[in-house]
C-alpha cells in the first residue's frame, strides 16, 4: 500500500477514494488519514472522513497515536480519534485518561459524545473516569447523557 504523505491534488483524492472501499489499506494509514482531516482542501477532508468511517477494525498499534489526537483542536481529527479508540475497544484501555480528557467541557459536544461512548467500549474504568462519567451524565445534552449513562453502566 502506498503511504498518502508526498501526495497531494488529484493523485492524494484518488488514493483516498480507493481507500475509502479498502478498510484493511485504510487501516494501515489511519494516522495519516486523521492528519488529513485538517487540509485546507475541503473534498480531502470529506474522502478522509469517508475511509475512517468505512475502517471498522483500526490497528492497536496505533492506538498511542489515537490517544495523543484524541484532545485535538481540530475537532474532526479529535471525534475520529475517539472512534477509532472506541472501535479498538479493550485494546484501547492504555488510552483512559485522554479519552477520560476529551469529556471535558471545554472541547466541543460531537468530541465529548465520541469520548463517553469510547469510554463505553473499555470495559472497566477508573474511579477518577466514573467521576467524570457521572458529571457527563447530568448535563443537559440528552446524547451525552444517555452514552455517559451507557458508559457507566457497561464498567
Amino acid at each position: 500500500m502506498a503511504l498518502l504523505k508526498g501526495l497531494s491534488g488529484d493523485p492524494l483524492k484518488q488514493q483516498l477514494q480507493k481507500l475509502s472501499s479498502d478498510p484493511e489499506g485504510a487501516a494501515e494509514v489511519a494516522v495519516e488519514l486523521l492528519e488529513l482531516l485538517a487540509d485546507g482542501d475541503e473534498e480531502v477532508r470529506q474522502w478522509a472522513s469517508e475511509c475512517l468511517e468505512n475502517l471498522e477494525c483500526p490497528r492497536s498499534a496505533d492506538a498511542k497515536t489515537f490517544g495523543k489526537l484524541a484532545t485535538s483542536e481540530t475537532e474532526d481529527c479529535a471525534f475520529w480519534s475517539l472512534k477509532m479508540l472506541g472501535r479498538l475497544g479493550e485494546q484501547a484501555r492504555t488510552e483512559e485518561e485522554r479519552i477520560a480528557k476529551a469529556l471535558a467541557k471545554s472541547h466541543p459536544i460531537a468530541v465529548r459524545q465520541n469520548a463517553a461512548w469510547a469510554l463505553s467500549k473499555l470495559g472497566t474504568i477508573s474511579a477518577a473516569t466514573r467521576s467524570q462519567l457521572e458529571a457527563a451524565a447530568m448535563e443537559s445534552d440528552a446524547r451525552l447523557v444517555q452514552l455517559s449513562k451507557q458508559a457507566l453502566s457497561q464498567a
